[in-house]
Formats: structure tokens, C-alpha cells, sequence
């Protein structure tokens, strides 16, 4: 970052020189997968009849009653059909197919085993993979006929390859994915209705189907429990298994629940169920379950603890399914930890995809050392030029360390973050967005639309931008700095005004920004101090919770610095991370910088909380 905090916490102005597609045709999505199920179940439903398997609780919030068991690692990704991502309860966000030109819908996703990444895949069988998802294949180069679009895709228990099933009940197996059945179609003379979800045995040995009229199909060494045969009132979407592999769930588009086999009962959808079920995932303990709908509601089953329905940004309502995923935290780092941050300045040049020289080893340039933080800078300048070797940076971020003696290993979590400053006249993305359309307003409100779409759309902006890199972060910050302000609600770049005098306008930028990364399910922070931010914000305390917070001009210290600096210790900047006076935005401290300045130091060393 550029601060260069002087000992009034006052900066001085630096000038800052100012998912993957494979296998796919390009056109626009035409296909209403929902509308099609429906339309297939139509044909083929009976009345509904009393129920098979274990009959729904009669309990009118349409769940279970008795003892509710939280699952603390419950977190989950929805998917919907235009290839968004939305991460919720401590999933992780690795980017998405939303940016791209689909040739067909999407229709599921799978995540990997240590909530890292995961596939997408297209009803042409497509796959697309993110963080540390890799990709085995795809069908997206052999045209499908009709009844063999694909309807779901299911990882294998290692993460090293996956399966896909089509309408027909043909599985293709990608990775160390076992065939079943030869990756042959279930018998057609034995097909009523097109599958329309699946699931794999654990051990890989066989799967099972459901169609819309609720057959259950297996094919390889699984136990069949049970169906709903031709007494649905609502089409079938969805097959859950229990992890011991001992039975299986049946959802329905009303949200109705059976359980088969050693599956807790299942419960009536909820009265009023916004939107159609569309995925079904069980609870780690096999005893509950969570469906959610096109609409974005998740609702629970069993002993599963119900969830606040999320609100996706923009008013999203073609979800088409849900994935359990493993939280991924934050790093927790023991306090003293040391790391850097770096940006474009640590390119081989500027505009170069190559990194210069980077700290810590194997060089150890300028006497820096082993890292536990390493943060990288995705730009230079909020919707402006990004740093063109983010990639390779990101690569230096992945080598960092825990330090020694903290009972971890592996490489702790890097963290991302973005520049932030008020709009510039006549800049483009500022014009609509969850703010409005400011053309239609005036006065106080168009500003007020302007600056708040401005900051929402400058973080989507350069998360999109990281993803493209391969880097992914669950931490982003927002870099705050300079509160030297230009007249209006403008920046003036060119003097070294990065943000206008209007500080409730400077607030709104902020709070849209952190908006956005919110609505990604991502964790935003915010690098400032705390006589700069009452400059800059007027002391705002932002809406949506507490953020992290960095700490900008801490006292040099050895270590971050080198030994031979003379530098004291790091208690040095005790107070820091403890006294109030150096606080804000109504956050916890988690790290500081000791921002280098007159020392002329090349790397901005960071110390923890």
C-alpha cells in the first residue's frame, strides 16, 4: 500500500501512477430447466396418494419437531443457472460462469472435499472449476441428444475426480471416478420419466435416480429403500443420501421431505415457500437436511438447525442448487506473526505479468524473512489499472508459513485487497446498480446513488478481476487512505485528493463497497487509521457488522524489520493492537503495518494482533 503515515497519523500523497470454461460453444441461455422438469412431470403425474417410506411430520412449521442439533461446520454454496456463486456460513467464494457466455445452463455444483474450490457443470456437460478444483473432463464436445442433458455432478470422496449423470441415467466418470454401469443408461424400457437428480454410494459402487414422478432407480451394488412412485402432487427435484450410505431423502418443488431407509423423517414444505426446491444436501450427522429453493430459501429437516434465508444481491431467483461446504476461516495467526503486503510496485516493470524482487526466502532480499502474512494489492486504483502480476504474486503469497512452534502446518490463507477512492466524473459504473439508477434522480439522492453503486461496483469489479488471476481470498480489504479532500464529491487524483470533503458521500462509497464484498459472502476489512478514517468518513461506523481492521503506521519494530535496523522489539506497538484511541470503524484490530517512509525500506512489513 501507499500510506505514509507521518507521527499525526496524517498521510502524504504517493503517487500510484495513478473460472474457466472448457470444452463449450459460445450463445446465450435460452433453456428454462425448471420449466422443462415441469413440464415432463406434468405429463406423467398421478394424484397424489398416501405416502410411501417414512411419512412427513404433521408439525405445522413444515420441520420436525424435538431437539435440534446445530452443526457447527454447516456452511453451504447455492449455484444458480446463469453460473453465480453464492457462498454462505463460512463457505468460500473462488469465483463463478456468471461473466461468461454459456451455451447451456448450469445445473449443479460439487465442492471439494477440503471447501477449497468446486466444479460447475452445464446441462451440455461442461465443467468449470475454481480455486483448488482441477479439471478431468467434460462432455461439452459430444453433442447430447435429447434425454441425456446432464441434471447433476457429484465429486468423488478424495476430490480427484467427479461423475456425471444425465437424464438418462448414464454416469460419465472423470479423475479417479470408478465407472458404474459402464457409464451405460439405465434400461429405457424400465425409465418412466427422465432422471432428474442422483446420488453416488459412498465407496463409489453404485448410484441412485429419481424422476420427476418419483421412482428411485440403482444401478451397481446399491440397496434400493423405497419411493414415491406416482403419488406426488409436486414433481420430484431431488435425491439427498445419508452419509452412511443407509438410505436416502426425496424432496419435492413444494419443499415435502421423505425419508427412505436409515433417513430421519421427513416434514411438509413450509406454507408459502418462496420459490420451487431445487437441491437437497443431509446434515454431517445423517439425522436432518437442508432444501433450498429457486428463490434462495434454505429450510431445514431433522434435527438440522433452521437458516435465515439469504438475500442475494440484485433480486436472484434461479437458484438451481445447493452444496454442503467446509468452512474455510480466516487466518489465525498467533500474535507476533510477520508477513508483508505487496502490490504493482513489486512487478518485474510496469504492465509486466512477472514478479521483481519479493521478500522473504529464499532470497531474504533487503534483509526480510520467512512470512505467516503475505496480502496482495489487485489494483492500483479503485476501477482503474490492475496489478498486472497478480498472479505471480499470489504464487509468492502461497509460500508463507506458520510460524514455528504454532502447532499448524501448511500454508496459512492469503488475504486480497483493493484500492478505494470517490468516484471521478463521468465514470461508467457508478450509473446503476443495488443504488439505483442515478439518471433518474436528483440532487442529494443521484450523489447519494452515484457513490454507493460506485463503491459496490469497484469491489465486484476487482474480485471478478482476482478470479481471473486464480487468486481467491475469504479476507478482502478495503485500502482507506489519504484524507487530503477535493471539493464536491469528486476526487481529484491529480492533486493528490483521493476522496471529496463530502464525508458522508466518502461513508456511502465505503458501505457500498463493503456491500458488495459482503454479498459475496466474503470477509471485508478495511486498512486505514483511525485520524484518517474520522478524516475521510467523519468517523463512520458501517452498517452489516464490525469489520477487521489493519492498522496503518505502527512504530518500526525488529522484528518485521531486520536485526541489523536497530529497531526495538514488536511490544513496541502493544498499544496499538489494545488501546481504543487507534481504532475504527467500530473494528477489532487484527494486524498493523509498520509503514515504511523515510527509512525507504522496499516492502511493507505487517505484524500481527
Amino acid at each position: 500500500m501507499w500510506m505514509r503515515t507521518r507521527q499525526d497519523g496524517h498521510s502524504s500523497c504517493i503517487a500510484d501512477g495513478g473460472p474457466r470454461r472448457h470444452g463449450a460453444r459460445r450463445r446465450a441461455i435460452t433453456v428454462a430447466v425448471t420449466a422443462l422438469l415441469a413440464t415432463a412431470w406434468l405429463a406423467t403425474a398421478a394424484t397424489a396418494a398416501s405416502a410411501a417410506g417414512k411419512q412427513p411430520s404433521s408439525a405445522s412449521s413444515g420441520r420436525t419437531t424435538g431437539k435440534r442439533v446445530a452443526s457447527a461446520a454447516f456452511s453451504y454454496d447455492l449455484v444458480t443457472a446463469l453460473g453465480n456463486v453464492y457462498a454462505f456460513g463460512g463457505a468460500g467464494y473462488f469465483g463463478d460462469a456468471s461473466s461468461q457466455h454459456l451455451d447451456a445452463p448450469i445445473v449443479a455444483m460439487a465442492v471439494t472435499p477440503d471447501g477449497h474450490g468446486y466444479w460447475l457443470v452445464g446441462s451440455d456437460g461442461a465443467v468449470f472449476n475454481f480455486g483448488d478444483a482441477h479439471w478431468y473432463g467434460s462432455l461439452a464436445s459430444q453433442p447430447l441428444d435429447v434425454g441425456q442433458q446432464i441434471v447433476t455432478i457429484v465429486a468423488t470422496p478424495d476430490g480427484k475426480g467427479y461423475w456425471l449423470v444425465d437424464q438418462s441415467g448414464a454416469v460419465s466418470s472423470f479423475g479417479d471416478a470408478a465407472v458404474i454401469n459402464g457409464g451405460q443408461p439405465l434400461p429405457a424400457s424400465e425409465l418412466a420419466t427422465p432422471i432428474v437428480s442422483a446420488a453416488i454410494a459412498p465407496d463409489g459402487d453404485g448410484a441412485w435416480f429419481t424422476d420427476a414422478v418419483g421412482h428411485v432407480y440403482g444401478s451397481g451394488e446399491v440397496q434400493w429403500f423405497g419411493s414415491r412412485a406416482n403419488k406426488q402432487q409436486h414433481p420430484i427435484t431431488a435425491i439427498a443420501l445419508v452419509p452412511s450410505g443407509g438410505g436416502y431423502w426425496l424432496a419435492d418443488a413444494a419443499g415435502d421431505v421423505w425419508g427412505f431407509g436409515d433417513a430421519a423423517h421427513g416434514a411438509p414444505g413450509p406454507t408459502g415457500l418462496a420459490g420451487s426446491a431445487v437441491g437437497l444436501i443431509p446434515a454431517q450427522n445423517g439425522l436432518g437436511y437442508w432444501v433450498a429453493t429457486s428463490a434462495a430459501s434454505v429450510i431445514s429437516g431433522g434435527d438440522a438447525t433452521g437458516r435465515t434465508a439469504p438475500t442475494l444481491p440484485g433480486g436472484i431467483f434461479d437458484v438451481v442448487g445447493i452444496a454442503a461446504a467446509p468452512r474455510v476461516e480466516p487466518s489465525k495467526l498467533p500474535a507476533g506473526a510477520i508477513g508483508y503486503d505487496i502490490n504493482w510496485p513489486q512487478c518485474a516493470s510496469t504492465g509486466s505479468p512477472e514478479a521483481g524482487t519479493l521478500p522473504g526466502p529464499p532470497a531474504n532480499a533487503s534483509g526480510s524473512r520467512a512470512y505467516s502474512i503475505a496480502v496482495v494489492g489487485v489494483d492500483g486504483w479503485a476501477v482503474g489499472p490492475y496489478n498486472s502480476c497478480l498472479g505471480a504474486e499470489v504464487a509468492w503469497a502461497k509460500k508463507a508459513s506458520y510460524p514455528a512452534g504454532s502447532g499448524s502446518t501448511g500454508a496459512p490463507p492469503y488475504d486480497l485487497y483493493m484500492f478505494l477512492n470517490s468516484p471521478s466524473p463521468g465514470t461508467p459504473i457508478d450509473q446503476t446498480g443495488p443504488g439505483g439508477t442515478c439518471d433518474t434522480l436528483s440532487g442529494k439522492a443521484w450523489q447519494t446513488c452515484l457513490v454507493y453503486n460506485y463503491g459496490y461496483n469497484s469491489a465486484l469489479a476487482a474480485v471478478s478481476y482476482a478470479a481471473s488471476q486464480g487468486a481467491h481470498a475469504k479476507v478482502w480489504w478495503l485500502d482507506i487512505e489519504n484524507d487530503s479532500c477535493a471539493p464536491g464529491m469528486w476526487n481529484d487524483a491529480g492533486n493528490g485528493q483521493w476522496w471529496s470533503c463530502d464525508l458522508g458521500l466518502n461513508a456511502t462509497t465505503i458501505q457500498g463497497a463493503l456491500d458488495a464484498l459482503r454479498s459475496l459472502h466474503l470477509t471485508p476489512g478495511i486498512y486505514c487509521t483511525s485520524v484518517q478514517w474520522a478524516g475521510i468518513t467523519d468517523s463512520y461506523l458501517p452498517t452489516g457488522g464490525a469489520p477487521l481492521i489493519w492498522i496503518a503506521g505502527a512504530y518500526w519494530t525488529s522484528p518485521p524489520y531486520p536485526q541489523s535496523s536497530g529497531y526495538p522489539g514488536p511490544g513496541q506497538n502493544t498499544s496499538y493492537c489494545t488501546e481504543a484511541q487507534y481504532r475504527f470503524a467500530g473494528g477489532t484490530p487484527v494486524m498493523l503495518q509498520e509503514t515504511p517512509g523515510p527509512n525507504n525500506y522496499p516492502f511493507d512489513p505487517d505484524i500481527s494482533c
